[in-house]
Order: C-alpha cells, then sequence, then structure tokens
C-alpha cells in the first residue's frame, strides 16, 4: 500500500512538472524595423502626382532613415523596369547613376538623395518608385505617377498672302513687308525681303528670280523632311514655325545686284538660288519668325512686272 501511494506521488509530481513547463509563454519576438522612404516636399522637386511636357527634366527629392538594420542599396524604377541609368543623375552628379546604387558611410544611417530624372519622349502615364533596401533585405518605397504632355503651344498671328515684284520693275517695288503683305521699295525700312532685279550681264538681260533679305533679316532654306510631320499648311503654330527656322539650311550667300546702271548695285544679304514653286523660306526679324512659300512665279517677257505670289505664316 505505502508502495503504491508513493508511486502515485511520484506520477503526480511529473504531471505537475510537465503542467507547469507546457503554460509557460513563448518568448515574443518583435519584427525587424525596416527602412523608412519619404519624398521631401520643396520647391521644384515633385512629392506627388504631376504632368511634365515630355522629353523635359523633373526632380525629386526623398529622405532615407535605417530602421534596425542599416541602409544598403538604393534603386528607382519607371514603371516595372529599373530606370535607366543615363536618364538620371544623383545629387547634382556627385553620386555614379548605378541603378542600384549602394550605400556607404554615414549615409548607411541616413540619407537625403536628389534624382534629376529625364522624363519619356511620349506622352504616357508612368509610375517612378523609389525603393531603399536594408542589410535585413528589409525595403521600403515611395511612387509617384509622371504624366507627360505635349509642349503648350502658340498660335499663328497672321496667315495671308504677298506679291513681290521685280526689283527692276516701278520705283516702289521689289520689296516686301512680310507684316502685311504689301510690296514696298527694294530696300525699304519695312521690308524683311526682297527681289535681286534682273541680270544685265547677260543678253538679253533677263530676271534673276532671286531673292534676298535687308534690314538686318535672316532667312533660311526650309525643308519639310527636317521637322516631324511638317508642312506648310499645317504650321499652326509658333513654335512649328520656330522647329522650321531651326532646322533650316543657312543661306550663306552675299551676292551684289547686276543691275544695268552699276552705280544702282548693292550686295543683298542671304541671297537664294533661282525660286521654284514650292520654295519654302523662314525669316527671323523683328523678334518674330516668318514662314513664306512660293505659290506662283510669273515671269512677264513684255516687261519688269515679274512677280512671285508667296503664303506667308508668323
Amino acid at each position: 500500500m505505502q508502495k503504491w501511494f508513493f508511486q502515485l506521488a511520484g506520477l503526480s509530481l511529473a504531471l505537475t512538472i510537465i503542467l507547469a513547463s507546457g503554460c509557460t509563454d513563448d518568448p515574443i519576438v518583435e519584427p525587424s524595423l525596416g527602412p523608412d522612404v519619404r519624398f521631401v516636399t520643396e520647391t521644384d522637386y515633385l512629392s506627388g502626382d504631376a504632368d511634365v511636357v515630355r522629353g523635359e527634366f523633373f526632380q525629386v527629392k526623398v529622405t532615407v532613415d535605417k530602421g534596425d538594420g542599416k541602409l544598403k542599396s538604393f534603386t528607382i524604377y519607371e514603371g516595372s523596369d529599373k530606370l535607366a541609368t543615363a536618364r538620371f543623375d544623383i545629387n547634382n552628379g556627385t553620386i555614379t547613376s548605378n541603378n542600384p546604387f549602394l550605400i556607404t558611410g554615414v549615409d548607411q544611417d541616413g540619407a537625403t538623395y536628389e534624382f534629376k530624372i529625364a522624363s519619356l519622349d511620349t506622352e504616357v502615364a508612368t509610375t517612378y518608385t523609389f525603393e531603399a533596401t536594408d542589410e535585413n533585405n528589409l525595403q521600403d518605397e515611395v511612387s509617384l505617377v509622371v504624366t507627360t504632355k505635349a509642349p503648350a503651344t502658340t498660335p499663328i498671328e497672321m496667315s495671308l498672302s504677298g506679291v513681290l515684284f521685280n526689283a527692276s520693275g516701278p520705283a516702289g517695288t521689289g520689296g516686301l513687308d512680310l507684316d502685311a503683305g504689301t510690296g514696298t521699295g527694294s530696300q525699304a525700312a519695312g521690308a524683311e525681303i526682297r527681289d535681286m532685279g534682273i541680270n544685265c550681264s547677260v543678253n538679253p538681260p533677263a530676271w534673276r528670280q532671286q531673292i534676298g533679305t535687308v534690314n538686318g533679316a535672316v532667312m533660311r532654306r526650309v525643308r519639310a523632311e527636317m521637322v516631324e510631320n511638317f508642312s506648310f499648311d499645317n504650321a499652326s503654330t509658333k513654335e512649328i514655325i520656330a522647329a522650321a527656322y531651326d532646322t533650316g539650311s543657312e543661306i550663306t550667300s552675299d551676292l551684289p545686284t547686276l543691275y544695268c546702271n552699276p552705280d544702282d548695285n548693292v550686295v543683298v544679304t542671304d541671297v537664294t538660288l533661282p525660286l521654284v514653286v514650292g520654295d519654302m523660306f523662314a525669316i527671323s526679324a523683328n523678334g518674330k519668325i516668318y514662314l513664306i512659300r512660293v505659290d506662283e512665279i510669273n515671269d512677264v517677257a513684255a516687261d519688269n512686272s515679274d512677280n512671285y505670289k508667296m503664303s506667308i505664316k508668323y
């Protein structure tokens, strides 16, 4: 009986120990604290969704703070792809634009980074994500959507036509005021372009069918293929006309007139080759850029009333 009692007591003690051990709480393991990334709201820096002119740069500034682990690297995404390193710089180029780039030195405890990014040259909405990773491979990120838009445009002021007469014709002809489309004298203050008159060095004298500039105007030959989707008819904004001028071919020929009276001859700037219908030119003068197209060339055999009919836009 006594033996049985001791056996029962031992069993009870063992059960008590087992129960006591089974009721002990497991230790609480706190999750590691990861990095913290935030946009800096500051003039000239994006901190939220925004519109940007396609192909232009935008700037973003972010702060990165470490959590339990030191910061290790930083990655920029354009959509789901890593942003090409040629399209951005970091802190004005003081940090090499790797993607991802390693975070080193004191920056591992926290840093502020400025990014200058070239936007896409198409009209599209794109998500840009800025992601930090620490030594424990924990991550944090912020993102914004950049919508690229076409550049703002300025409608042209005028679309008109004018007639430029042979400079060897009646007095008061031979020049053209592009603002009004009206004829002037070949050297008149209001003219931007002029005709070159007749060539008396040939027999019989003949109309040269060439034009040049006066009063400091600068003329360039326009070729439609140099401007995307360009034609005279669709040149409806000043930006299109400016692009035609910027991509135009310079005219560097400064030539004398060849009048029959040598005392009347003058040197004319930006003299063209003989014109043909369809020729286009862009002229910079008076703080404006004019676009002209030769619509007709009327060679009048009987006298010097020869003329060009031109369309003008500015």
